[in-house]
C-alpha cells in the first residue's frame, strides 16, 4: 500500500502507513520529517516525500515524539544514507539510544493472540520490521526551550506517559498540533477507531499518559495529529474532552 498523505495545514502534511504515521513539515525546499515509521518502511517514507516534490535527501531534521520501533523505525537509515540529525526529548534520549526499553513485551502480545485482531496486528508488524529495529547511539536531545531551529519551527510539549520521555509538537503559526501516541484515533488492538491516549497496555505509565493528554488540551490550534489514525479536524480541546468522555479515568 502507498502511504495516505493529507494536508492537514499549510506546509503540514499528515502520513498514514500501515499501522503508523508520520508528519512532514515543509518550509521552502527543506523538510522536516516528524518520526520515521518501521523499520522496513524506508520506501513508504520516500513515497510519501515524493508526493509532495521532495526527496528523502531534503530532510534535515526528523524529530521523534518518542523511541517505540514503529516511530523510531527508519531514523537510522536516513543518517546513514544522509547524514540526517535525529533528536529526541531528553528524557526519550536513554530510549532512544537502547539504553532502556519501554514498550509492550512479547509476552503480552502473546497473551493476546487468541484474539484474531491482535494476530493481524502481530502478523502487520512483523512484516514492517518490528523484531529488529536500529537505536541511536548519537542521538541528539532538546527540551522545551520554545521552538526548535528546524522547518516549521515545532514548539516541543512534554508529554510522558506512553513513554518516560514522550513529546508532542505545537506549530501555533500552523495552527496545528502533532501528539504523536498521547493522543490516538485509531485502536490498532481492535483495528477500529476511537479516541484517546494508547490503550493502556501500550502505555509505560497509564495514569501519567491521562495527565499529558490533559496538556494538549491547553494548546492553541484547530486540527490535532495522531500518531495512528486519521487526523482530528478540531481544537485540542475538544479533541481531549471527547477522548476523556469516550475513556473516562
Amino acid at each position: 500500500m502507498r502511504p495516505k498523505v493529507t494536508e492537514a495545514a499549510e506546509g503540514v502534511l499528515h502520513v498514514e502507513g500501515p499501522g503508523t504515521n508520520w508528519q512532514v513539515l515543509v518550509e521552502g525546499p527543506d523538510v522536516t520529517l516528524v518520526d520515521a515509521a518501521w523499520p522496513r518502511d524506508f520506501h513508504l517514507v520516500a513515497q510519501s516525500l515524493e508526493a509532495i516534490g521532495r526527496r528523502p535527501e531534503d530532510v534535515v531534521a526528523i524529530l521523534l515524539t518518542h523511541a517505540h520501533r514503529d516511530h523510531l523505525g527508519t531514523a537510522a537509515e536516513f543518517s546513514r544514507r544522509y547524514g540526517t540529525p535525529v533528536s529526541s526529548h531528553i528524557d526519550e534520549a536513554p530510549h532512544a539510544r537502547g539504553e532502556v526499553v519501554e514498550e509492550i513485551s512479547k509476552l503480552e502480545l502473546l497473551a493476546r493472540l487468541w484474539r484474531p485482531k491482535v494476530i493481524l496486528f502481530v502478523a502487520n508488524i512483523v512484516r514492517h520490521g518490528a523484531l529488529k529495529v536500529d537505536r541511536l547511539p548519537d542521538v541528539e536531545t532538546f527540551g522545551e526551550t520554545g521552538p526548535l531551529d528546524v522547518p516549521g519551527r515545532p514548539v516541543p510539549i512534554s508529554t510522558p506517559g506512553h513513554t518516560s520521555g514522550h513529546c508532542a509538537f505545537h506549530l501555533p503559526e500552523r495552527s496545528a498540533v502533532l501528539a504523536g501516541d498521547a493522543f490516538v484515533t485509531f485502536d490498532l488492538l481492535r483495528r477500529r477507531p476511537m479516541l484517546g491516549p494508547m490503550p493502556r497496555v501500550f502505555d509505560h505509565d497509564p495514569s501519567q499518559a491521562v495527565v499529558s493528554l490533559r496538556r494538549l488540551a491547553t494548546l492553541d490550534a484547530q486540527v490535532v495529529l495522531p500518531g495512528h489514525g486519521p487526523p482530528f479536524m478540531g481544537t485540542p480541546a475538544t479533541a481531549v474532552e471527547q477522548a476523556l468522555s469516550a475513556h473516562p479515568s
